[in-house]
């Protein structure tokens, strides 16, 4: 398959000499990364495995990689898989997570869990978020450890096993387990050059009393953080001419498109990440217009005009400062239980707003019964920081690329479940990995020249983490 971009000017120094030798072996481990199944299974939960026995199996499977590779591992109640080298009173964490959001299996053309190379490009549900970007960390930093450049502090690399899904793992690593934070962390799982602002991303259920005659109890969604792209009900009303008004519909919706086959009414959008949901097309949203339509409910028609833009605009709810320029409302989750339509909703805004106030407002403005299903503050570093300085100059000197800059992001990371930590790629600008879509993809270039940078940013953390200092004239 031909995807757009262009690779990266890459210089020729001596980070990409040292991983060269370590990129076959990294493919190789990636491989068998992807093709484990670790979308989180509520049926196969249980106290040994609490993400469910996929995402178990992946955890399991770095644990034995780390081993090999040289590192301690420690499973972690089965949480988080912890590499770790080296002692000291400084400490360095890398986080990259081991489990992936779900696949809708009919809409993609590659197998999910079974790498694809294909045209130098890699295909596979988590070769971008975060199975790739967290391989090609762990062999940069192999490639440093069997060259005698780590040490005179700890180094841990986690590899948590509920990222898409509330981040409980590293809550438990550092709340339950009580494991120090760390002196500098980093997540290669965001954008490049680096990321020094997030978001605060919260989740609410907005629920309004409902009964439509005729249509079935239906559930839309498979994770908050996705536009949903898939929604349908059942319509058995002999009164209403479903089809005939879809058709209308249609006609004045282009961006949706639905059918109505044996008192099956499908609504098919476009799915993207839940921190653009502007970038997607909501399919629940469409059906749910479309069915207030019919039966002319104007609480369904509200939902569709409040929630649409993606940013709140509708009801006041886009709230905005000095690093963030709107708020995000994504609905991922759409539930109608014959009595009842519950909306759940993933929201992210400016880390100085309280989430109280972001709740008060949509349900006086929306009208509706709203419950808080938690959420995570954001946060703002210092972008003069060495930390900040030592990350960037990595990126430039590897990709020769000057005009880029930190960046202030709707997207949440392990940054914000840790401290003293901020998100450093692995997505290189102007690229649609169509992460958390359909046939996800990492160019094997981009894998490639990831662990050179990697391998730079972790050499000079090193240094300044033993010294004070570094010299970035090198």
């Amino acid at each position: 398959m031909k995807e757009n971009y262009t690779k990266m000017n890459m210089a020729d120094s001596e980070y990409l000499k040292l991983v060269k030798p370590y990129q076959k072996d990294a493919l190789a481990a990636l491989r068998d990364f992807i093709s484990i199944d670790s979308v989180y299974d509520e049926s196969t939960k249980s106290k040994s495995t609490p993400f469910g026995k996929g995402v178990d199996k992946a955890l399991d499977y770095i644990a034995k990689v780390g081993t090999k590779l040289g590192f301690k591992a420690d499973r972690c109640d089965n949480y988080v898989t912890e590499l770790t080298y080296g002692e000291g009173e400084k400490t360095l964490d890398i986080y990259a997570h081991a489990d992936v959001v779900p696949v809708n299996l009919k809409n993609w053309t590659k197998d999910p869990f079974s790498l694809t190379i294909e045209d130098d490009n890699l295909y596979g549900r988590g070769t971008c978020d975060d199975k790739g970007p967290g391989i090609a960390c762990l062999f940069a930093t192999k490639a440093l450890l069997d060259k005698g450049m780590l040490g005179g502090y700890k180094l841990r690399f986690l590899f948590g096993g509920n990222e898409e899904n509330g981040s409980l793992c590293l809550e438990h690593f550092f709340k339950t387990m009580k494991k120090p934070y760390p002196t500098l962390g980093f997540s290669p799982d965001a954008d490049y050059p680096l990321i020094y602002a997030e978001k605060s991303i919260y989740s609410y259920a907005a629920s309004y009393p409902l009964t439509l005659k005729g249509v079935s109890p239906f559930t839309a969604g498979d994770a908050l953080n996705i536009v949903i792209g898939d929604a349908n009900c059942g319509i058995a009303n002999p009164r209403l001419d479903v089809e005939g008004a879809l058709n209308f519909y249609l006609r004045s919706h282009p961006l949706i498109k639905a059918s109505y086959h044996d008192e099956i009414l499908t609504f098919k959008g476009k799915p993207s990440h839940g921190s653009l949901p502007w970038m997607g097309v909501n399919a629940a949203l469409y059906l749910l217009d479309f069915l207030g339509d019919l039966y002319s409910n104007q609480t369904l028609k509200s939902i569709f005009k409040f929630y649409l833009d993606g940013k709140g605009i509708a009801f006041n709810g886009n709230f905005t400062n000095k690093y963030f320029d709107c708020s995000s409302y994504n609905v991922g989750k759409v539930v109608y239980d014959g009595k009842k339509l519950t909306i759940y909703v993933n929201v992210r805004f400016p880390s100085d707003i309280d989430i109280k106030t972001v709740i008060d407002n949509a349900a006086k403005t929306t009208k509706a019964e709203i419950k808080s299903l938690g959420g995570s503050q954001g946060f703002v570093s210092d972008p003069n920081s060495d930390f900040v300085k030592i990350l960037l100059n990595a990126y430039r000197k590897e990709t020769n690329d000057e005009i880029s800059m930190p960046l202030a992001i709707g997207g949440g990371t392990y940054a914000r479940d840790s401290k003293n930590s901020i998100a450093f790629g692995a997505a290189f600008s102007k690229r649609d990995y169509r992460m958390h879509g359909d046939d996800e993809y990492f160019p094997l270039s981009d894998f490639y020249d990831n662990m050179q940078i990697y391998a730079h940013a972790i050499h000079d953390l090193s240094i300044y983490l033993r010294e004070g200092k570094v010299d970035f004239s090198k």
